[in-house]
């Protein structure tokens, strides 16, 4: 049996695979299972692997984590006799082996070798939950524990982790340990701000030319950040948001602008309002600017923190009107 599992959530892809080991009766107590990280590992040891028998017991199984060369960020010559050995070990009747190529992420549909691969595995495509499912997760995993959520406070819990079952379910263990009734505010008090959200609340009082409030999260930023990553982290915030903008203006929906800029639709809910306000055009300068003022902290001719506060002073007096 040969899967390819993969999809975005860590926690559902663990899940899915405890699973199928647990189906097939796979255990490192039992000696077989074989785990290869391929940011470590060889891939050709691991089919090496795939090609013994199994011990004491009747099936094997082979994790082969991060094949990335069924993904866009590898090339197909890059990958080429990768690809050429799986094919060939695909072919083969190998059915005490079980082989699972873990990836966190999407495959690259587009490219044919991808595709005629796809024809010879099974494939297992792990779907993210939509913010019901995982508030109906976050209420029975308090409930296990005697304590119990008010609405409100789930939903900064699922925004402040991003909808990150891995995530929720850490903090959930620190938040059970807190209290047993959850509130907004124990949620505001234990779960830490993402550097995201941070981002976008400058991003928007940038837009908003609410320069007191942007100075504000700048110098508290300042303090765990450094000016340049903030620097890159504002602009792919405000570029997210003109591209948001733009596929809403070219008439796709949530689904379809979710998808194509792999953002979490929920999270993409809260852009799209918060962006209805905002000139596509004002978005185009601030990116523009940003990027100038990256080229010059970088060749030295400006002070990267003077640098940074001055574009913030700078972008308060409607620099495009």
């Amino acid at each position: 049996m040969n899967i390819l599992l993969y999809g975005e959530d860590k926690f559902l892809l663990n899940n899915r695979l405890e699973k199928i080991k647990k189906k097939y009766h796979i255990s490192e107590e039992d000696f077989n299972l074989s785990v290869y990280d391929l940011e470590e590992d060889n891939f050709f040891s691991a089919i090496e692997d795939c090609n013994t028998s199994p011990f004491l017991s009747e099936y094997k199984m082979v994790v082969v984590k991060n094949p990335l060369f069924l993904t866009s960020s590898v090339k197909i010559e890059d990958a080429a006799n990768e690809i050429a050995c799986l094919n060939q070990y695909l072919s083969s009747d190998n059915s005490n082996c079980i082989l699972i190529l873990y990836l966190l992420g999407k495959i690259d549909e587009r490219k044919k070798a991808v595709k005629d691969l796809c024809k010879k595995i099974t494939l297992e495509k792990v779907e993210n939950l939509d913010d019901q499912q995982i508030f109906k997760i976050i209420v029975t995993s308090l409930n296990a524990r005697g304590g119990n959520i008010e609405k409100p406070a789930a939903d900064l819990l699922m925004n402040r982790c991003n909808y990150n079952l891995q995530q929720i379910s850490t903090e959930i263990e620190k938040l059970s340990l807190y209290t047993n009734h959850i509130t907004e505010d124990d949620v505001k008090k234990m779960v830490n701000m993402p550097i995201e959200e941070d981002v976008f609340s400058i991003t928007k009082a940038l837009l908003d030319k609410n320069t007191s409030q942007c100075l504000k999260i700048y110098k508290d930023l300042i303090k765990k950040e450094e000016p340049i990553k903030l620097i890159a982290l504002i602009a792919s915030s405000l570029r997210t948001l003109y591209q948001v903008k733009l596929l809403d203006r070219k008439g796709y929906n949530d689904d379809e602008i979710a998808s194509m800029l792999s953002m979490n639709k929920y999270r993409l809910k809260y852009i799209r309002q918060d962006g209805i306000k905002y000139d596509i055009n004002e978005l185009l300068v601030l990116i523009n600017e940003l990027s100038h003022l990256d080229v010059k902290i970088k060749s030295g001719k400006l002070d990267r923190f003077l640098g940074l506060e001055m574009f913030i002073l700078k972008s308060g007096e409607s620099v495009w009107q």
